[in-house]
């Protein structure tokens, strides 16, 4: 792990330039994740005109990640264009064992608080970009894996068609459907679609009794000077719960809530936090931390009160999010980075987006053959998991509607 001073932005750094019209001849190379913060301005522009917009990968979210999750091994991928203007971004790391085979690949990092790897790749230059990073990733390890991509996004498509169009092999990994909620919603009709009447009338009775006991109030997090005690709210709030009793909230790991603190932060500076939270009598019972990057929106972590949890406040809080939701101007869709078969907010976000890895193979004979035999393998494993799937949990659950 490496000291937070070694991340700093550096305001002074060259600014991108503009592209020209001549076709773009990218150039790629490792850069060690110390020196990753020299990037400045240009990997936060990268981020803003990103065909993927991912916050995961933009510096707010990547430079805490760094110093708390980052190892010897893992690097930074960088492509530039032929004029040096930064075009792609991506870590990875070096991962062992796969299929249950003693294998060496190279995948695109995601730390344990992170739901979606999409490379940061500017707008119309993701298959140049692509091109480039395989080529520099194709001695490094068995295959390559991108992790955690939207299977309809355009960085999937431009992943199987450069692999098609260099003499390699691509093959999906791991798909699956979680909630998602597009823009330009209208909560109250949204709700009735979603909901069954029944439902809708049980919610509002549940807020009257609430409200019976004190004032119930929404608030979004508008000063920077009360992050720092919202931040603290939400890691009591999250270790006071079944995470807290698992071992697996924030408060439990030193390394993940610095990340937490320290990445709200970075993120409230550069715009794209979002922290709501639900309070009874000014005490916060429900709390929930998205983030919104060129119109994409993640919901990352959320928590409440269980001994609420007969007045079901997290789907309170999330309803009250969605109406701040339709004022977010351009907001093209929040992706729940919820499980498959998360209950409350499935029956709640009717529509689905489907997170894959792509898989994609070296070019000589050998490792495509190797790469064959992987693949099999993986599908008959997937296979056999989805016919013993462990039953729904409940007690991580708010709300099952």
């Amino acid at each position: 792990m490496l000291s937070q001073g070694a991340f700093k932005l550096q305001a002074d750094a060259a600014p991108p330039r503009k592209p020209t019209a001549a076709a773009i001849a990218a150039r790629a190379s490792f850069v060690d994740i110390a020196a990753a913060a020299a990037l400045g301005p240009q990997w936060s522009d990268l981020a803003a005109d990103a065909a993927e917009p991912n916050p995961f990968y933009a510096p707010a979210l990547l430079l805490p990640a760094f110093v708390a999750f980052g190892a010897d091994d893992l690097r930074l991928a960088i492509i530039r264009d032929q004029n040096e203007r930064l075009i792609a971004l991506a870590p990875v790391a070096p991962l062992r064992g796969y299929s249950r085979l003693p294998v060496r690949y190279l995948a695109t990092w995601m730390h344990p608080h992170c739901f979606f790897a999409a490379p940061l790749i500017r707008k119309g230059c993701e298959k140049e970009a692509l091109a480039a990073l395989f080529d520099l990733v194709e001695k490094d390890g068995a295959f390559f894996r991108l992790a955690h991509l939207d299977a309809s996004g355009p960085i999937f498509a431009a992943a199987r068609d450069v692999a098609a169009a260099t003499g390699r092999r691509a093959a999906d990994s791991n798909p699956y459907q979680r909630a998602l909620l597009k823009g330009g919603f209208e909560t109250e009709a949204y709700l009735q679609n979603a909901l069954r009447g029944k439902k809708r009338k049980e919610l509002r009775r549940l807020r009257n009794r609430l409200e019976e006991d004190g004032a119930v109030a929404f608030e979004t997090l508008a000063d920077g000077a009360a992050l720092a005690a919202w931040t603290i709210d939400f890691l009591a709030l999250e270790s006071a719960g079944w995470k807290g009793r698992e071992g697996t909230a924030l408060a439990c790991d030193p390394a993940a809530a610095t990340f937490f603190a320290d990445a709200l932060i970075a993120a409230f500076d550069r715009g794209s936090l979002r922290f709501h939270r639900l309070t009874h009598g000014g005490k916060p019972i429900a709390m929930i931390v998205n983030f919104i990057e060129g119109g994409a929106g993640y919901s990352f972590k959320i928590a409440h009160d269980e001994a609420y949890a007969r007045y079901s406040p997290g789907v309170m809080l999330e309803i009250e999010m969605m109406k701040t939701l339709e004022r977010e101007s351009g907001l093209s869709f929040i992706d729940s980075c919820a499980r498959r078969d998360h209950p409350m907010i499935n029956a709640l976000w009717r529509e689905r987006r489907t997170i894959a890895a792509l898989n994609v193979s070296r070019r000589d004979a050998p490792s495509k053959l190797l790469f064959r035999l992987l693949t099999g393998l993986e599908k008959a494993g997937e296979a056999r998991r989805a016919r013993l799937s462990p039953p729904v949990r409940k007690e991580a659950d708010d709300g099952d509607l």
